[in-house]
């Protein structure tokens, strides 16, 4: 394993850095159906772009991230706050036959549980599903599908409350 280092965000924005392609779909759902009810603060103050090591898989001259959804933001939003162009940022170069799709996906549902007050868990739940193949779900769960009640145990509700809550149910 490769050891990790540290990168400030501007060093990461003049890298050519895209979304790999194992985990694009979750990418999409966080950006589109979570992140938006994210506050500014935490993104920035919490964000697992500071306390989490950001795996990446070189290709190319490219560099594919393959965790730490929120670090994509950073680095490409022309307007950073300087206090955040110099933060460090722990890194980790991987091989592309070391991809894990489980480290994307927990640390996708530890946002989701996090915020499952504010988001459309129903909406996010379907997603997921189709997102979750059957090989995937015998690889994360030993099942063929993807689940309420799974979903509810790892987002730690009680499927009665998942079922109360409304869904503006908006793809």
């Amino acid at each position: 394993m490769n050891p990790s280092k540290s990168l400030t965000v501007a060093k990461l924005q003049t890298t050519p850095v895209l979304i790999f392609e194992g985990v694009l779909e979750l990418y999409n759902l966080y950006t589109c159906h979570i992140r938006p009810f994210i506050s500014e603060a935490f993104k920035l103050k919490h964000s697992a772009a500071w306390t989490k090591t950001t795996l990446f898989i070189k290709e190319d001259k490219k560099w594919f991230l393959v965790n730490n959804f929120e670090l994509f933001h950073l680095i490409k939003s022309p307007d950073v706050d300087f206090n955040v162009l110099g933060q460090k940022v722990s890194v980790r170069y991987i091989p592309k036959d070391q991809f894990n799709f489980d480290i994307s996906f927990y640390e996708l549902i530890d946002l989701i549980a996090k915020y499952n007050k504010e988001i459309d868990i129903k909406l996010i739940y379907t997603q997921l599903n189709e997102i979750l193949d059957q090989e995937i779900n015998q690889k994360l769960f030993g099942k063929n599908i993807f689940a309420i009640t799974i979903f509810c145990q790892l987002i730690k509700i009680n499927e009665q409350t998942y079922y109360k809550r409304p869904s503006e149910g908006v793809l």
